[in-house]
C-alpha cells in the first residue's frame, strides 16, 4: 500500500529511519554529558529532559528533527501531510521511551520493526500506535511548484489593464489585437512573416485591452482568523507565506502573520483574473487545504493547480483565511 496522492514523499526507508533516530539520541546523550562534566548529575539530567521536551515540540511543530533534518525525512500524519501535533508526537516519543527503560537497545527494535510492516507504509510500532508515518523528502531538484504547473498566464497588479501572454518557443508568428485579446497568429507555410500592423496610440495607452467596465477597479480581498486583511487590484497574482517572495513578474507577495510558526516561507500562490480564483500549494511542510462550508477539508496537493468555488475557505499550516471579490465603481 502506497502514500495517498497528497504526499509528495515516499516511506522512509528503514536504514535512514535508524541513522536519524541514533543522530538525536546522540544530541540528548551530548548534552546530558556536557551537564554532567560542567555541572552535576543533576544538571545533566536537567539538559537532557529539555532536550527530549525541544524534540517533541520540533517533531509536533514541523514533523521533524535534527536527525530527520539531516537525512530528509519527516514524520506525518497518516491520512494527509500534515505534521503529527502534539498528540501523535508525544505518543511517539512515550512509547520510545518506555522501550529504551526497559532494554536500552529496545527503542532501536521498535525503530527497526517498520522492516515488518505488511502494508508497505515501514510504519514501526510506535508509528501505528499514533498513526503516522515517516516520509523521505523528493530531492531539491524535483522539488517545488515550477515544475509542475501548467503555465497560467501571467497576471499584472495593474487594475486597469491585464497582463500580455508570453509565446512559446516555436515558429515566427505574428499577433493581432482582438476583443479577446492578443491572439497568436502562425504563418502559412512558404510566406514570410508579416510584420505586425502599426497601431497609433499615445506612449500611455496600455495596448492590452482593459478590463470590462463591471471589472473595473475591482479588489482582492483576503481576510484571516487572526484579523489580518490585504487588498490587491484585480487581475492580481499573490504569494503567500511566512516570507514569500515573487516567482513571475507583477507577482503580490502577503506575509502571513503566524504566531504558531505553521506556515512555510513559501506556502501558497493566489491567482484570480476577476471572475475565478485558483490556488496552488508551494510544496509547504504543513500542507494546504479547501474547507467547505460544512466544514470538509480538502488537502492540496504540492503544485497543482485548483479552482476555488465561491465561499470555500482556504487553510494554510493553522491558519485560514477567505477570498472575497469588492466590484468597484465603472469608469
Amino acid at each position: 500500500m502506497s502514500l495517498p496522492s497528497t504526499f509528495v514523499g515516499a516511506p522512509a526507508p528503514l536504514g535512514a529511519r535508524l541513522g536519524a533516530f541514533s543522530i538525536d539520541v546522540a544530541l540528548v546523550a551530548l548534552l546530558t554529558a556536557v551537564g554532567v562534566v560542567l555541572g552535576s548529575p543533576v544538571l545533566g539530567i536537567a539538559l537532557g529532559a529539555e532536550a527530549l521536551l525541544g524534540l517533541w515540540m520540533l517533531e509536533a511543530r514541523t514533523g521533524a528533527t535534527p536527525g530527520g533534518l539531516m537525512l530528509r525525512m519527516r514524520v506525518a500524519r497518516e491520512d494527509v501531510p500534515f505534521s503529527p501535533g502534539a498528540g501523535r508526537a508525544f505518543v511517539r516519543g512515550l512509547l520510545l521511551l518506555l522501550s529504551a527503560v526497559v532494554l536500552l537497545a529496545g527503542a532501536w527494535v521498535v525503530v527497526a520493526s517498520a522492516a515488518w510492516d505488511r502494508a508497505g507504509r515501514r510504519r514501526s510500532w510506535h508509528d501505528k500506535a499514533s498513526e503516522t508515518v515517516v516520509v523521505a523528502l523528493p530531492e531539491r531538484s524535483a522539488a517545488g511548484p515550477a515544475a509542475s504547473l501548467a503555465a497560467p498566464t501571467v497576471l499584472g497588479r495593474s487594475a486597469g489593464a491585464a497582463a500580455r501572454p508570453v509565446p512559446a518557443a516555436g515558429p515566427p508568428a505574428t499577433e493581432i489585437l482582438s476583443a479577446a485579446g492578443w491572439e497568436p497568429v502562425a504563418p502559412a507555410p512558404g510566406r514570410d512573416v508579416p510584420p505586425p500592423p502599426t497601431v497609433p496610440t499615445a506612449p500611455s495607452v496600455p495596448t492590452a485591452p482593459a478590463l470590462p467596465p463591471s471589472l473595473r477597479g475591482a479588489q482582492l480581498l483576503l481576510v484571516f482568523d487572526t484579523g489580518q486583511r490585504a487588498q490587491f487590484p484585480l487581475p492580481a497574482a499573490v504569494n503567500l507565506g511566512r516570507a514569500p517572495v515573487a516567482t513571475e513578474p507583477g507577482d503580490a507577495v502577503l506575509a502571513v502573520e503566524d504566531p504558531d510558526r505553521m506556515v512555510s516561507k513559501m506556502h501558497l500562490r493566489l491567482e484570480h483574473d476577476g471572475r475565478t480564483a485558483w490556488v496552488i500549494d508551494a510544496g509547504s511542510t504543513n500542507g494546504s487545504e479547501l474547507v467547505d462550508e460544512d466544514g470538509t477539508g480538502r488537502p492540496l496537493a504540492s503544485g497543482v493547480r485548483t479552482p476555488l468555488d465561491e465561499g470555500t475557505r482556504v487553510r494554510v499550516g493553522e491558519r485560514v483565511f477567505t477570498v472575497s471579490r469588492l466590484i468597484g465603481n465603472p469608469a
